[in-house]
């Protein structure tokens, strides 16, 4: 692989310390059920968050969680939906043991006192049954996270918020005992200090902040890829970015845009062009509900085909009816009503936007990876639960037991403490001013469908940002560190050279019939992104450390 090179963080010097068994880092569904689990066995755990708890992408999921519960429904049956979704590239262990335990996992958050609708599911995209649990209608993750940050206040786990985290500490065998985290002062520059672990738990969730336009929160800005990445922890398939279908349009919009979730699709709402035409029609046997890249895909070629606006489609649920609308997507009909929009009656303008990080961290299932002493759960994980394109409503649940799996794994096993830890070495960083420009660049150069000229140029754009001034703040960690995910992406996609799930050449949109499917895995070198070689599905079997 050739390519720009990932960036270090500017010079710091620690100010204080902490020391825990268990470090988790992000306090959305799985760093909760991570520390959780973890402390229920008796672990001391210290929680870092980099805003207060809630801030993260849990409380903003729609859709629901995925469990094959409702009649005529198998566990087998959701498995193979999955692995249909995920494009080749899904590890039947790691889905096997999503479907097997995905029932379980909502029997818990009902045990804790979770108001889930368990009778009347929903259909999304890419399930052959009805099989999303739901709350409040269309407000799950808010449910969930109520849920669990009330376990939290009731448990014995130590929080730190406005922490955010910078780098692992290391020690001379490369194993993690530890990181470095920052909090800002008044001024905005990062009191930094170390936190000592035996174990340190990564559920940063993903990085669509490096896209121009995403339905991602503020802080999803892929700090802890950046880290294990800077850590030389094995990444795996990063090129595969998921892009939601139904992203609320607005013209020039910019940042996180509010999510018109799929459900509202498999309640009969369907996308049509500037002339009403279907889009969706003869393009795929499950029409509007085909899986996310396919819709995707389909929309970014109508949308380039010149006979309508070349950014967005219309999204037409007024056959869904208001009723329906405001008792079961009351989430979604205040977010169009306070836009002008009154989906019941018109229909809601839609573009695709920058979602899920399929890829990520090469984890299992218990979170952990090539790195002795660090894990990684949920959306910073590759678990093999995704492959190439994630089935909606997989990913809550994957994060709940990916959590609690790592928890209890470190509640009954810790690593041995790591002695003599480092500081990794400095850097110049990236400059916060160049940030809407890259993010420009990564829209334009790495979106839905891609071409060797648009990843050339992104590259260079990459190579040439500028470099942080004096001191560390939060904006400069967090340029950093989108730089660094996107220098991932874009030196993972120029690799792969077929086109797969969300990755999608311009000049060969599908897959070649029979062409095996294989994971690209790499790690960084002294911030190079180097290849450290395909691997068949087969292998991708138990822990990867």
């Amino acid at each position: 692989m050739t390519g720009p090179e990932l960036r270090a963080l500017p010079e710091t010097q620690p100010h204080w310390e902490r020391e825990a068994d268990v470090v988790v880092v992000g306090s959305g569904a799985a760093g909760l059920a991570a520390a959780l689990a973890a402390t229920g066995h008796g672990r001391s755990v210290l929680l870092l968050s980099k805003e207060d708890i809630g801030g993260g992408a849990t409380p903003l999921a729609q859709g629901g969680l995925a469990a094959a519960i409702g009649p005529g429904d198998e566990p087998e049956l959701h498995q193979r939906d999955t692995l249909e979704a995920g494009a080749g590239l899904c590890d039947p262990a790691a889905v096997a043991t999503l479907v097997g335990e995905a029932s379980g996992e909502i029997a818990r958050l009902a045990a804790r006192g979770a108001r889930l609708d368990r009778t009347s599911l929903h259909l999304e995209g890419g399930h052959s049954r009805k099989r999303i649990v739901t709350a409040g209608g269309d407000a799950i993750g808010a449910e969930v996270h109520r849920v669990l940050r009330a376990a939290l206040a009731a448990s014995g786990v130590r929080v730190l918020t406005r922490c955010v985290v910078l780098d692992a500490l290391t020690n001379d065998q490369g194993d993690v005992g530890g990181v470095l985290a920052g909090r800002p002062h008044d001024d905005g520059t990062l009191r930094v200090g170390t936190v000592r672990a035996r174990a340190v738990v990564l559920a940063t969730g993903g990085f669509g902040r490096a896209y121009a336009t995403t339905t991602n929160p503020a802080g999803l800005t892929g700090d802890g890829l950046a880290l294990a990445a800077r850590a030389g922890a094995e990444l795996r398939d990063v090129e595969f970015v998921q892009f939601h279908p139904t992203v609320l349009w607005r013209d020039a919009a910019r940042g996180q845009c509010p999510l018109i979730t799929e459900a509202l699709r498999g309640a009969g709402a369907v996308l049509v062009d500037v002339t009403g035409r279907p889009v969706m029609a003869g393009v795929h046997p499950l029409g509007d509900l085909a899986p996310r890249d396919v819709v995707s895909a389909a929309m970014q070629l109508r949308m380039a085909a010149g006979d309508g606006p070349a950014d967005h489609l219309w999204l037409d649920a007024t056959m869904v009816g208001q009723a329906t609308l405001e008792r079961d997507f009351p989430t979604v009909t205040a977010l169009c009503r306070a836009r002008g929009i009154d989906p019941a009656t018109e229909p809601i303008p839609v573009a695709p936007g920058a979602h899920y990080a399929c890829g990520g961290i090469r984890a299992d299932m218990a979170g952990r990876t090539s790195v002795a002493g660090l894990y990684a759960v949920g959306e910073a994980a590759s678990t093999g639960v995704h492959g190439a394109n994630r089935l909606a409503s997989n990913s809550l649940t994957e994060a709940l037991i990916t959590g609690r799996r790592a928890g209890e794994l470190l509640g009954q096993n810790l690593p041995a403490p790591s002695q003599r830890l480092r500081r990794p070495p400095a850097g110049p960083g990236v400059n916060p001013a160049a940030r809407p420009a890259l993010a420009a660049a990564m829209s334009r150069h790495a979106g839905v469908i891609r071409d060797h000229e648009d990843l050339h140029s992104l590259s260079q754009a990459l190579a040439a940002a500028p470099p942080a001034g004096a001191g560390l703040d939060l904006a400069t960690v967090e340029a950093t560190n989108l730089h660094a995910v996107s220098v991932l992406v874009a030196v993972a996609a120029l690799a792969r050279a077929e086109s797969r799930g969300c990755h999608r050449w311009r000049d060969q949109p599908t897959a070649v019939a029979g062409q095996r499917a294989r994971h690209a895995v790499m790690r960084v070198d002294e911030g190079r992104p180097l290849a450290v070689g395909t691997v068949q599905i087969k292998e991708e079997v138990g822990a990867c450390g």
